[in-house]
């Protein structure tokens, strides 16, 4: 059931005796939109095998993330194992001290990385946003969806913090990797 929550396109069979792999006839290519994160975050989730400890859902909030008490939650609270275990977690999400900028959000087991994915400033008149605020799926075991669902809404900025605006947002502590970002190649 994890496995087919983890990439619900996958087919498992389930045999004692050694079994030949089955040519698919596809090979691996970036086109390919299997994982269930993908999935999730675009509301085609169906995994093949299903399980009441397996679970996953997707969180939404478009207000930027307190990057100090995110941290705080990933390293004290979700890698404990507060809310069940957190296997996988992807998506898009912005932090409040890096507003310009998209995050891609990847997280599996106790290894996490949010690099920048698009930034605002560069963004054409034709170019959709990839994201206002956060976009995220989770999957894990044993999750407690609707903790795992405040907590990351305690992330978020205040009503104060936020009407602050980006001028303050600025000088919040974060305490992640800077992040380099190469100039467009095209100037």
């Amino acid at each position: 059931s994890l496995i087919s929550h983890l990439n619900p396109s996958a087919r498992l069979r389930l045999h004692r005796e050694p079994v030949r792999p089955e040519p698919t006839g596809v090979a691996y290519g970036e086109e390919q939109d299997g994982a269930g994160w993908v999935r999730l975050l675009n509301g085609e989730f169906d995994p093949h095998m299903t399980d009441p400890r397996v679970g996953a859902f997707r969180y939404e909030r478009l207000r930027p993330l307190h990057p100090g008490r995110l941290r705080r939650l990933l390293d004290d609270r979700i890698e404990r194992g507060e809310f069940g275990a957190v296997i996988r977690s992807a998506g898009f999400c912005r932090l409040a001290t890096r507003s310009r900028a998209v995050a891609r959000w990847d997280h599996v087991g106790r290894m996490i990385s949010l690099h920048p994915a698009a930034l605002d400033d560069e963004l054409g008149v034709e170019d959709d946003v990839l994201s206002f605020g956060q976009e995220l799926a989770f999957i894990g075991l044993d999750l407690d969806v609707d903790g795992l669902r405040r907590a990351l809404d305690e992330t978020a900025l205040t009503n104060a913090e936020f009407a602050a605006g980006p001028e303050v947002w600025a000088w919040f502590p974060d305490p992640f990797p800077a992040w380099r970002i190469a100039p467009d190649r095209a100037e």
